[in-house]
């Protein structure tokens, strides 16, 4: 931790407003926020892969072919993974 990041964190661990506004940040959504509600009925291959369980591999050739049926939808979410945000792919039923 250099010089100054110590003094920063101490500034805004006693600083309530600025805490209030951190808070208010890490919990907001939508397009201007840092995540996206995602709506019902939208799943993750991750998700798909898990509750079914088949390999990613396996999952992934399965969507791929419904996708080309137009049997699904897709589209990308920003979303929370671990620790990291990121846009993930979510399908739905057409």
């Amino acid at each position: 931790m250099g010089s100054n990041g110590g003094y920063q964190y101490k500034y805004m661990k006693n600083n309530k407003s600025a805490n209030d506004w951190l808070a208010e940040l890490m919990q907001s959504s939508g397009p201007s926020g840092l995540v996206d509600e995602v709506p019902e009925g939208w799943i993750t291959l991750v998700d798909m892969a898990q509750q079914t369980c088949l390999s990613l591999a396996t999952m992934n050739s399965r969507v791929q072919k419904l996708l080309l049926q137009n049997k699904l939808q897709r589209k990308k979410f920003r979303i929370k993974t671990g620790r990291a945000i990121s846009d993930v792919w979510h399908y739905n039923k057409v």
